[in-house]
């Protein structure tokens, strides 16, 4: 079975869940799966793919399903809790709820995602540190990020970077950076990844206002594709960004820093 406390989006863990039991027991379908759950089938597929929620009356018999012991009985109800969560206030909260119960060791990770990407500004002055040379306390980085930022934020930042080791001062007084690029993989689903996509997404919008148009590569399309087609619209995106991040690491003589996004979305009713 994965790791249950290894994931914050409890549809993608169900999701592996279900294509490794499936392995061992070829007769296990969405059909009979509702069956023990008392569910329609096709509500059933919705909430797999992410697009509908467990509700508290199904909550046992689910637990059960899958088998779950109490400690991990109870992480999966507050992981359904949190992903059904609204307003930041209460998504903060249902988080806290699902740390209380990972081990030690686990809470460090995140503690550490969390801090890297709790401002858009840590992994640009990152990068920035990787394509010029920048040295003192960080001051002069303030004025450098495009929108600025405030002094103390630049040096409490440059602090937060040298404690999670993703940056360190060199003999000369220097900064260099100790990893040319930092991915967090294909799952974009804890709290500071969500606020931090957020703050990229606002970026980008200060980008088109007042960013010159040879400065910047803003486009978009709208497309009709088939629903079931997604995941291969996925996979090329990820290859793209992939490639594209290959290329970054690989070319000589960075000296500036961009903010890369990439929005695919339905704008209609499935």
């Amino acid at each position: 079975m994965p790791d249950l406390f290894q994931h914050t989006d409890y549809r993608a863990f169900l999701r592996e869940w279900f294509l490794e039991a499936k392995e061992s027991s070829p007769a296990l379908s969405y059909r009979f799966m509702a069956t023990r759950l008392d569910i329609d089938p096709g509500f059933l597929v919705h909430i797999f793919h992410g697009q509908k929620h467990f509700s508290e009356k199904h909550l046992a018999a689910m637990i059960r399903v899958l088998k779950l012991d109490r400690r991990h009985g109870e992480y999966f109800t507050r992981l359904v809790a949190f992903g059904k969560a609204k307003g930041e206030q209460e998504i903060a909260r249902r988080f806290t709820d699902l740390m209380e119960l990972r081990e030690s060791k686990v809470r460090q990770v995140e503690s550490s995602h969390y801090r890297y990407y709790q401002h858009w500004y840590l992994p640009a002055i990152r990068c920035l540190v990787a394509a010029r040379t920048i040295d003192g306390d960080g001051t002069t980085v303030a004025r450098m990020l495009r929108p600025a930022i405030t002094s103390k934020e630049a040096r409490e930042a440059m602090v937060v970077l040298e404690k999670l080791r993703m940056i360190r001062k060199t003999s000369d007084g220097t900064w260099e950076a100790l990893d040319t690029h930092v991915s967090t993989g294909d799952v974009w689903t804890g709290l500071a990844i969500r606020n931090f996509q957020k703050q990229t997404l606002e970026l980008a919008s200060q980008a088109l206002e007042f960013t010159p148009k040879e400065e910047r590569e803003i486009s978009t399309m709208t497309l009709a594709i088939a629903r079931d087609e997604m995941v291969t619209v996925q996979e090329m995106v990820r290859e793209f960004r992939s490639k594209l991040a290959r290329w970054a690491v690989s070319t000589p003589n960075a000296d500036t820093v961009y903010q890369l996004n990439i929005q695919l979305f339905p704008v209609v009713e499935p």
